[in-house]
């Protein structure tokens, strides 16, 4: 009976499914060299043993590149490795070094949609809904009252004038996919 509405839960969520394009335009060669941040799995049980269904972001030359995997496991974090494996062999095909490169790709997820948006002071978020700072000097971690920090760029168009905030987010634990709060913005 619990397999049975396990299944038919499944199946309903499938259903409903949020789809949309993502297309891409490459210019220059990119690199990426950045670890996976805000990691979001589901994990359902198969037959092989656990499905496991991953999206999470890579710094992508400046840019946050939202990444999906799915993959089977005899166990759930076994799947979740090789669906962030999947992921990333899928960014570093689009590395390449050629000058220009173009795709469409149609997503559906059942997962929450990660993108940097304008935040307000005090806000809880995850890391990569805010912009590596401009300066690359000002990119890094830094330690403020026992919280790993960071700096941020936030732009804001405005009749026709281009207005960029700067800011500090904080992890709020320790954990490794904590999620962050707005300290400052100014």
């Amino acid at each position: 009976m619990k397999k049975l509405l396990l299944i038919s839960l499944l199946a309903a969520g499938t259903a409903n499914a949020e789809c949309y394009m993502r297309s891409n335009i490459v210019l220059s060669q990119q690199t990426v060299n950045s670890t996976a941040k805000d990691t979001i799995q589901l994990v359902v049980p198969d037959r092989a043993g656990f499905l496991c269904s991953v999206r999470y972001r890579l710094l992508v030359n400046k840019d946050w590149q939202t990444i999906d995997g799915e993959a089977t496991g005899r166990t759930e974090a076994e799947a979740c490795a090789q669906a962030v494996d999947i992921g990333r062999g899928r960014i570093l095909e689009d590395v390449e070094p050629r000058l220009i490169r173009a795709d469409n790709q149609m997503v559906c997820s059942d997962l929450p949609d990660i993108r940097v948006r304008p935040v307000r002071i005090g806000e809880t978020i995850w890391e990569t809904e805010t912009d590596a700072h401009l300066n690359p000097e000002e990119r890094g971690y830094f330690t403020y009252k026992n919280s790993k920090c960071r700096m941020f760029v936030e732009r804001n168009n405005k009749n026709q004038n281009l207005f960029v905030y700067q800011g500090i987010i904080c992890q709020i634990t320790s954990l490794p996919n904590s999620k962050w709060r707005v300290i400052d913005k100014y």
